[in-house]
């Protein structure tokens, strides 16, 4: 896989995204297995038969029909089962695009997506929300001079629509809101800063906050501590170089991950998945 496939999404090539602004397609399978997925792009699933089993946030998930999924950009994704029936469309949304996106009303609550991802529509949402997707791909395609224009006032539509049926299916608990709050500024911190930053003591400072205090409102909103996640964010990112880049030696994995030392790396990695680095790239690539 090149370096570039490992950021765009599997079936398009990342020009052809950034150039249209918006792809909306029709898939019938989806690759899977060990190898993680994260993207630059914003890219939300609409579950139309069967059913996928997946990863994300390295938290297991399910998808089956009449659900709608928004994976956000940069996020880690995988599959690990999708049944024999599963179709689903899926909106990609370019990175030029989705900065836009999150600057609008209608995106305000897009942090929400990261601790509850998919949603269940009623038959009644299902086609309303498909009846919008239908226009999107349309625009899409087309070659109108305000095309870029017509898409955001589209997307607005649909994450306004969007964000109504995920309330409606969901009440929020007010007990449970701050630490998702706090967990989705962690990991946009993490998200950014997981290559030279390794412990908690710095993101609690950047959040104003003690390690301890930090540390459990994250375990308690996730089940996972600010340390785990870190370590987690690691391995998978190491997964992810390992395989998606063959021209970089595991020393220089090591130095893009932030350690200082290639022996303290592949202690690391060996701990956490049981495989020294040369081993998981030989044995994953076969």
């Amino acid at each position: 896989m090149s370096a570039e496939a490992s950021n765009s999404h599997p079936i398009f090539f990342q020009d052809t995204i950034d150039r249209q602004g918006v792809v909306v397609a029709e898939v019938r399978s989806l690759p899977y297995g060990e190898r993680p997925f994260q993207s630059d792009n914003l890219v939300i699933g609409i579950c139309m038969e069967g059913s996928a089993s997946f990863m994300y946030d390295l938290q297991p998930r399910r998808f089956q029909p009449r659900d709608v999924g928004v994976t956000l950009p940069n996020h880690i994704f995988s599959y690990t089962s999708v049944s024999p029936d599963y179709r689903a469309t899926i909106i990609i949304i370019s990175p030029a695009l989705y900065k836009k996106l999150i600057s609008r009303e209608s995106f305000i609550d897009y942090q929400k997506y990261h601790q509850r991802p998919a949603f269940t529509l009623t038959e009644e949402q299902f086609g309303r929300v498909n009846d919008i997707v239908q226009v999107i791909r349309f625009t899409a395609t087309s070659d109108h001079p305000k095309r870029t224009e017509m898409q955001e006032s589209l997307l607005d539509i649909l994450f306004y629509a969007l964000t109504r049926y995920r309330g409606e299916e969901h009440i929020e608990r007010s007990s449970n809101t701050r630490g998702e709050q706090l967990f989705s500024q962690f990991y946009d911190l993490l998200l950014a800063n997981y290559k030279t930053q390794h412990t908690v003591i710095w993101y609690a400072e950047q959040l104003h906050l003690t390690p301890k205090y930090l540390s459990l409102s994250i375990d308690k909103a996730t089940g996972k501590t600010p340390n785990e996640w870190i370590a987690t964010m690691l391995t998978e990112q190491a997964k992810r170089l390992l395989i998606g880049r063959q021209d970089l030696t595991v020393q220089q994995v090591a130095y893009e991950l932030g350690f200082t030392e290639n022996a303290t790396f592949c202690y690391f990695f060996k701990k956490r998945t049981g495989k020294r680095p040369t081993e998981y790239r030989f044995v994953t690539m076969i």
